[in-house]
């Protein structure tokens, strides 16, 4: 129970890999807020955590809506006081070359993938100040380098690391802001995606890496981006 007592909001955890992260974190004792924009989706994970003994609730919420954010980390602190760790997670993926990319297809990546990620840290990170915290924004490592026909993904998550960078700069030591960058990871979307390919990772090693980037957060400088292949 190396994470008892402390509150953590994982965004996109309804299914994929924030599932995986948000049932690894309650296994470790922490409070969890379980949130996406499906309810089936979120009551099931959010089941799942409490039945293993842990402590979790659901908030449904849109990533790429402001004042969606602003109630899930509003009623957060209602229920718990406080928020000690957000893991931006929620994502989207496209696999078209860029030519052939719509302009609606270009602006959802963007959408879900940067302004959540943006929306989040604009309101957790003021409540985070007066009591220190840990922000880990899920990039990937195609944010570390150009992958042919993910054009816009990459481009979504190079934003990423440009915002962990950037606002690590901005935020005092009692915030610490990290990118995590995984290889591919054996998720629907990867699946949808790659169909003949074979992913690199399984979802319990992100989760897993993300465990311990909590537990062992003095390990990491802020601003860093961390690679896991």
């Amino acid at each position: 129970m190396k994470l008892e007592n402390k509150t953590i909001i994982v965004t996109g955890s309804g299914r994929g890999i924030g599932r995986y992260i948000a049932k690894r974190l309650g296994r470790e004792g922490a409070n969890i807020v379980v949130t996406a924009r499906t309810e089936e989706d979120l009551e099931k994970t959010c089941n799942e955590i409490n039945d293993e003994g842990g402590n979790a609730i659901f908030i449904k919420g849109d990533v790429t809506r402001e004042d969606d954010v602003k109630n899930v980390v509003n009623n957060t602190i209602k229920k718990f006081g406080k928020v000690d760790v957000l893991v931006n997670n929620a994502g989207a993926g496209l696999r078209k070359y860029l030519w052939e990319t719509k302009a609606e297809e270009f602006e959802e990546i963007m959408d879900v993938n940067v302004k959540g990620v943006f929306f989040y840290m604009k309101h957790v990170i003021p409540e985070m100040e007066s009591h220190g915290g840990l922000i880990i924004n899920i990039s990937s490592g195609a944010g570390k380098a150009g992958i042919p026909t993910l054009s816009v993904y990459c481009a979504s998550k190079f934003a990423v690391i440009g915002l962990t960078e950037a606002a690590a700069g901005e935020v005092g030591r009692i915030v610490k802001i990290v990118a995590l960058c995984p290889a591919s990871v054996d998720t629907g979307m990867f699946k949808r995606l790659f169909p003949e390919e074979k992913a690199d990772l399984k979802p319990e090693e992100v989760a897993q890496k993300v465990a311990d980037i909590c537990v062992h957060s003095e390990m990491y400088n802020s601003g860093q981006s961390i690679e896991l292949y």
